[in-house]
């Protein structure tokens, strides 16, 4: 049987002709933000791996904007961690935070915010009022609590990021990239799992007046559970994100979209395209999504409020190696990046002395095989405190155990390694256990 040609018709013809161009628009669309956008930039990275899955002028400089708070939560829960806050602390309002412009809650001159209030209010509304109150109370000012963040965002790997305010409102010097901003992320979530849940809020209620979170991919797309928005007219619209399905976990940053529903929507299609590609984790990254006060150490800690000051040292890594800083040039795909996890991430607090607690006869590691870090700084003094503090937060565990400080090279600056020594492998990961548990960063090593 000879077979048929079919008859293109004219109308047949239209009809692929409209389909084409449907399909060209869509692939427009897909291709403006990087295309037609001289602000975009956009990353995404593995969780679990430090992959990098998709990088879009991920190193080239962009204003955050209110992604700009997250480390202004960052050193919130710094504070929390080492007890000089609570959760209902209160935190005096001044007249220049008060007329801070918007996004804002209204708190008035003279009053006070919890410190639990005032992280809802910078998450969901994004109050700028809020994160000046918030400055003002740790930092003693606006421009220290700034240094603070610049210094603390460069100790965890945030090597083009400069933090001028504490909200992200619009300055020239408040400028970092979308791989620093995935960095901060990752690190968040790593450092503070206790709190993180705070992220994931929907909604917050103060005196009377109930604020939706600017994050409107939470609870509309499945495993999307926090971080930050973003927006002023130089950067466009702005989103940290991160998703969880299962094992999986990924993290995103779209920067410079053209709306908000459009930034929401290439973020979506990036979490959705990248989770896949994701490696699963045989344990969770978090603990716990549930925002949980600070665990007590296992005998009391200084608790009084003081404002920081500057110390002349800041803490590097707790890792058994110096502070491996991302590389400065472009991501091919599939790299790994490495992030810089410590203890506190940076040391702008507490006494920067040794304290007499502290067992200092052993100044090497002892005969057994393993010891543990709890840090890495650029200060002798400041090692040792950092072994003080943890003598402090579990006495049981490192009570037979000997401190010591080492020091390292890096690029022609000296560090000093806080250690204690004298376990096996089980003791070691015992102790490091112990002291996580009391929200103190620690890193088991072969000696």
């Amino acid at each position: 049987m000879i077979g048929v040609l079919p008859v293109w018709n004219p109308i047949h013809r239209l009809n692929i002709f409209r389909a084409l161009m449907v399909l060209v628009a869509l692939l427009s669309i897909a291709a403006a933000p990087a295309d037609a956008n001289e602000r975009y930039a956009a990353y995404i990275i593995d969780a679990n791996t430090n992959e990098v899955l998709f990088s879009r002028n991920g190193d080239v400089p962009r204003y955050p904007a209110s992604i700009t708070k997250v480390m202004t939560l960052f050193i919130v829960f710094e504070e929390l961690e080492a007890g000089r806050l609570r959760l209902d602390t209160p935190l005096k309002v001044s007249a220049a935070a008060a007329a801070e412009p918007p996004s804002k809650i209204g708190v008035k001159p003279g009053s006070t915010i919890t410190v639990e209030d005032a992280i809802k209010a910078m998450l969901t509304k994004s109050a700028n009022d809020v994160a000046h109150v918030v400055a003002e109370n740790i930092g003693g000012s606006v421009p220290a609590f700034a240094q603070r963040m610049t210094r603390t965002a460069r100790s965890i790997g945030m090597t083009k990021t400069t933090f001028a305010n504490p909200h992200g409102l619009p300055n020239s010097n408040n400028i970092s990239t979308a791989r620093d901003l995935a960095i901060l992320g990752q690190v968040t979530m790593r450092r503070f799992p206790n709190y993180f849940g705070y992220f994931s809020i929907r909604s917050f209620t103060y005196k009377g007046q109930t604020y939706g979170n600017h994050n409107k991919l939470l609870g509309r797309v499945a495993g999307v559970d926090g971080f930050k928005t973003g927006y002023i007219r130089a950067s466009g619209f702005n989103l940290l994100a991160t998703m969880q399905r299962g094992d999986r976990r990924i993290i995103g940053v779209v920067m410079g979209g053209q709306s908000g529903s459009s930034r929401d929507a290439h973020m979506r299609e990036l979490l959705e395209a990248h989770i896949k590609r994701s490696t699963p984790s045989a344990a969770p990254l978090l603990a716990s999504n549930a925002p949980l006060p600070p665990v007590r150490p296992e005998r009391p800690v200084t608790t009084m409020y003081v404002p920081s000051t500057t110390v002349p040292g800041t803490m590097v890594s707790a890792s058994a190696a110096p502070m491996p800083y991302f590389p400065a040039s472009g991501d091919p795909i599939g790299q790994k990046i490495e992030i810089a996890l410590s203890e506190e991430a940076v040391s702008g607090q507490g006494d920067a002395s040794p304290l007499d607690e502290v067992t200092t006869a052993s100044l090497s590691p002892g005969s057994d095989s393993w010891v543990i870090q709890v840090g890495a700084f650029n200060g002798e003094a400041l090692a040792m405190s950092a072994l003080s503090r943890a003598q402090e937060r579990a006495p049981s565990v490192l009570r037979n155990a000997s401190a010591y400080t080492e020091t390292v090279k890096l690029d022609g600056e000296t560090y000093w390694r806080a250690r204690f020594a004298g376990f096996d492998r089980g003791g070691a990961e015992a102790a490091c256990t112990a002291l996580k548990r009391a929200s103190f960063g620690c890193f088991p090593a072969r000696n």
